[in-house]
């Protein structure tokens, strides 16, 4: 006597929902398909539509989406770009903005956001921030689309594998934490991450924070003497300050090392006067001090997590306004504890992500992470 078996489930007929006909495997896979976001089998005639991660849809699933005018793929309609009154999707909105991504030598004249009534030498940061990976066009299309032209532009770079280096315009602390300012930047990462871009998770890319010369003083001694206060700080401190960047050890070397400025009993002016020497052989120091204009802070790690992005700027604001309002022999006698307590009452604007941040890598003090807590 032979054994009854379960017959085999491939071979079992099949129902398309709202088709009251059973179908043979072979003839389901001709007359009907399986939508690929609800799981549903449909005649083939429902009206199916291919997404453009190639998924196929019904028109259920696919309600709210449009067809881009370009490449003829389908989308939300809500995560496209309007280019010359047509829908397309924003790899297709990259490529009619041929050119978005400018040389690395491009640098445009600046255009200065300030809040009401700051002073033309207030603090301001020009912001590098370097992404790799994924579809670099698409990411640079969603981003100019909302923040393009008066707030940021885009350069390529060598030392990036398919990337490409998003640069602000100088922005003051006030605006970059005010509402506008943190949603920009949570814009940015949001449709970097869309399209596949990376910046921590990458051998290759940094985060730099440019800052103006002039705020901290139009004369010469006044300069000299920013600029080997913030040496004396990088070379300092320099430990702490790798934990901060997040950076490997070999990559911080390479882009951003210590500059091992001499030992002096001169007097201030002399001692940054050689310590400038020393800074200027090369642009791959923690504190670049070759650009004219800026001083620029190169030894952070990329990334694409806003909140570490502004306790990123709120570091340097701080540093710089503390800096600024301090000797070179205070911050030479302060340890990291004392000093990363006056980069936080120094910031000028709301520092709770930088605080977060110094809590979560053990840079901050027992008596200050009380007070935070309390």
């Amino acid at each position: 006597m032979r054994e009854l078996r379960e017959p085999d489930p491939a071979r079992r007929a099949a129902e398309a929902e709202g088709d009251p006909r059973r179908l043979c495997p072979t003839c389901a896979s001709e007359l009907t398909r399986v939508c690929d976001g609800c799981g549903r089998r449909l005649p083939r005639e429902s009206g199916f539509i291919r997404d453009g991660r190639g998924r196929a849809l019904c028109p259920d699933c696919a309600e709210g989406y449009a067809e881009c005018a370009d490449c003829g793929e389908w989308f939300p309609a809500g995560d496209m770009a309007r280019r010359d009154g047509d829908l397309v999707c924003w790899r297709c909105s990259a490529r009619r903005l041929d050119g978005a991504i400018c040389s690395y030598g491009y640098k445009p004249r600046p255009r200065f956001h300030r809040a009401e009534g700051e002073a033309g030498n207030s603090l301001v940061l020009g912001i590098e921030l370097e992404m790799d990976g994924g579809d670099r066009a698409a990411a640079v299309a969603r981003i100019a689309e909302k923040w393009g032209e008066d707030w940021v532009y885009f350069k390529s770079d060598s030392s990036l594998d398919c990337g490409v280096e998003l640069v602000t315009h100088p922005i003051s602390p006030l605006v970059l934490m005010s509402e506008g300012g943190r949603a920009m930047w949570a814009d940015v990462c949001a449709a970097a991450v869309a399209e596949g871009m990376r910046s921590h998770d990458t051998r290759t890319c940094g985060l730099h924070v440019h800052v103006n010369r002039d705020f901290f003083g139009k004369g010469e001694t006044a300069r000299a003497l920013a600029e080997y206060k913030l040496l004396t700080v990088a070379d300092r401190f320099f430990e702490p300050l790798a934990i901060f960047s997040r950076r490997r050890r070999d990559r911080l070397d390479q882009w951003a090392g210590r500059t091992c400025l001499p030992a002096s009993r001169d007097g201030w002016l002399a001692s940054a006067r050689g310590a400038a020497r020393v800074s200027r052989d090369t642009r791959y120091h923690a504190v670049n001090t070759t650009n004219e204009h800026t001083i620029e802070f190169r030894l952070f790690r990329g990334t694409l997590k806003p909140e570490t992005l502004l306790a990123t700027f709120q570091f340097v604001a701080g540093l710089c306004h503390l800096a600024k309002a301090s000797t070179p022999g205070m911050l030479q006698r302060v340890n990291w504890y004392e000093l990363a307590d006056g980069v936080l009452d120094a910031c000028p604007t709301e520092s709770d992500e930088l605080a977060a941040y110094l809590l979560a890598r053990e840079l901050m003090t027992e008596g200050r992470r009380g007070a935070l807590c309390a």
